[in-house]
């Protein structure tokens, strides 16, 4: 352990290369192999890269601790007996395993939404990350716009430990440079036609965002 220590401080190392560049999109794209069951990646990914623990992603999936628990070991356990490689996956690889990427990072912001402010904005920068890698792919700028959209408005939502519903809520706390960039991405999506459901919750975002709210619409 020692030696394979050493060698993650080589200083003559020559650059990686691939299509993710970024190592914690690189991590999460590597955890999400399709060899393991949907919701066993998205919850070993949250364990290892999100650095959520397990009662968190409990909470996140609205199940009982002791299955989140049982999944992350099964992962594991997948991982070790077939030997499946902890690799940057090829540009050909990356589509088969966006729904589960996509996943993670919708997880990550919805529990930096509850209050850790740092996993929000982290979920956004990856979702830029992720927008200059796949950039014809509609639900990615999707998700990015509802991200955006919903963290412009995190300071107004809660009053202490309360929830703030949005028609009672201090819009003065809003930020509103941050809405209209979630808007510029959500038209980038929209112009991909994109019609997946991260797009059609970022649209509904939007409009709730708006001084005068079209229900109807909306709806």
């Amino acid at each position: 352990r020692h030696a394979q220590a050493l060698l993650l401080h080589q200083p003559d190392e020559p650059e990686e290369v691939g299509p993710v560049r970024d190592d914690q999109l690189r991590m999460i794209f590597t955890c999400c192999h399709p060899a393991i069951s949907p919701l066993a990646q998205t919850a070993l990914t949250l364990r290892l890269v999100g650095g959520l623990e397990v009662p968190e992603i409990a909470r996140a999936y609205l199940v009982p601790e002791a299955t989140v628990a049982q999944r992350i070991v099964r992962a594991k356990k997948k991982i070790r007996d077939a030997g499946i490689p902890y690799r940057v996956p090829s540009e050909a690889e990356l589509p088969d395993r966006l729904a589960s990427v996509l996943t993670v990072l919708y997880l990550v912001f919805n529990e930096g939404y509850r209050g850790r402010v740092d996993l929000g904005a982290e979920a956004i920068r990856l979702g830029r990350v992720l927008t200059s890698l796949l950039p014809r792919e509609p639900e990615v700028h999707g998700l990015l716009a509802l991200m955006m959209i919903h963290h412009a408005r995190r300071r107004a939502r809660f009053l202490g430990e309360d929830l703030v519903l949005l028609e009672n809520q201090d819009r003065s706390l809003w930020d509103v440079d941050q809405i209209a960039a979630g808007r510029s991405v959500l038209d980038r999506a929209m112009a991909l036609r994109g019609r997946g459901p991260y797009v059609v919750q970022a649209v509904i975002a939007s409009l709730q965002a708006r001084e005068h709210i079209d229900w109807p619409r909306v709806a």
